[in-house]
């Protein structure tokens, strides 16, 4: 400790020279989009973070509808930390994780045209991804090796459930089966891809496990339940059948680390990954066959929407891309 000239103490000694760093007053759309979501209301959420400044700073952007969206017009903000993934859980409540590792429960008001914190959980870690159920007050998170599920109506800020030892490295990607509230799957460093039931003592099995590669995504067919896919760092997406466990009945390329996987409501998904382009593949009779490219993004893609039939994406390049097929 030291002394000043007012002979009072200052701990620690390098205080005085700290710079204070406060956020931003005015809404700034990053370049780095990250995430887009869509409500039954055809209203959005984007959200975009300062990755390359001095200060790591993100912004959730609203937007009432599809043409304010496509011109980044938005309606409503909300500054803070940089942001990673985000959820509706119904038209006016928004889940938002944040690289701090808080997943801040956000109330979106019609009235005073504000974004508004109702809760908040934290993790030890980062929140990469995270999923939520079709008309469900539960969140489903991934913080470093543990899968933890969270309640909005729960009046203690305490997880539901927490998994910590199932998987060994990092988890890196959530999704659940909208329909079932009790099921979903998950993505690993550690190369495996595990399917869940809470419900189950042992809640955890092992759906594929790659020789070769991490997995970096996982999404559920919503239209076919029995069918999950994967994406991994090497660029593959394997289709898997819940029915045959540790196999995959299709596989296709696309020569780069796979970020995110999206169905629709029927058997369309749509990949993105670390390039500028947008895939749709078909999966029919068991088969991934190739139904879309586009290279529209001057940056890497990173998010992904299907709204109303529609696919949505947004990436490194400050642009909403609507796609028509």
């Amino acid at each position: 400790m030291i002394e000043n000239e007012l002979n009072t103490v200052v701990y620690p000694p390098n205080k005085s020279l700290q710079r204070k760093v406060e956020l931003s007053t005015t809404p700034v759309v990053y370049k780095h989009l990250l995430f887009l979501e869509f409500n039954e209301k055809d209203e959005s959420v984007l959200g975009c973070s300062n990755l390359n400044g001095t200060l790591w700073e993100g912004t959730l952007l609203f937007f009432s509808n599809e043409e304010n969206l496509l011109l980044l017009k938005h309606n409503r903000s909300l500054i803070g930390s940089t942001v990673s993934d985000g959820k509706f859980l119904n038209d006016s409540t928004f889940a938002l994780a944040e690289d701090t590792g808080l997943l801040n429960i956000l109330t979106i008001s019609r009235e005073n045209q504000t974004i508004q914190s109702a809760g908040y959980y934290r993790e030890i870690d980062r929140i990469p991804k995270i999923a939520v159920w079709k008309n469900s007050t539960r969140i489903l998170t991934c913080s470093n090796k543990a899968v933890t599920i969270w309640d909005i109506n729960s009046t203690i800020r305490k997880p539901l459930n927490h998994f910590p030892d199932y998987h060994t490295e990092l988890v890196n990607y959530v999704d659940t089966l909208k329909s079932e509230p009790n099921v979903f799957v998950t993505a690993s460093m550690d190369r495996k891809c595990c399917i869940w039931d809470d419900r189950n003592p042992c809640p955890a099995s092992v759906l594929y496990n790659n020789e070769f590669c991490s997995l970096t995504s996982v999404a559920c067919n919503q239209h076919n339940t029995n069918y999950v896919v994967v994406g991994t760092e090497g660029g593959d997406i394997y289709l898997l059948d819940k029915r045959e466990p540790k196999d995959f009945i299709s596989v296709a390329s696309c020569n780069c680390y796979i970020y995110r996987l999206a169905f629709d409501d029927y058997n369309k998904l749509a990949v993105c990954g670390d390039n500028n382009k947008v895939l749709v593949f078909k999966c029919e009779d068991e088969i991934l066959n190739s139904a879309y490219c586009n290279d529209k993004h001057c940056g890497i893609v990173r998010g992904l929407a299907w709204h109303k039939e529609t696919l949505y994406s947004c990436g490194f390049d400050k642009q909403v891309v609507k796609h028509l097929f």
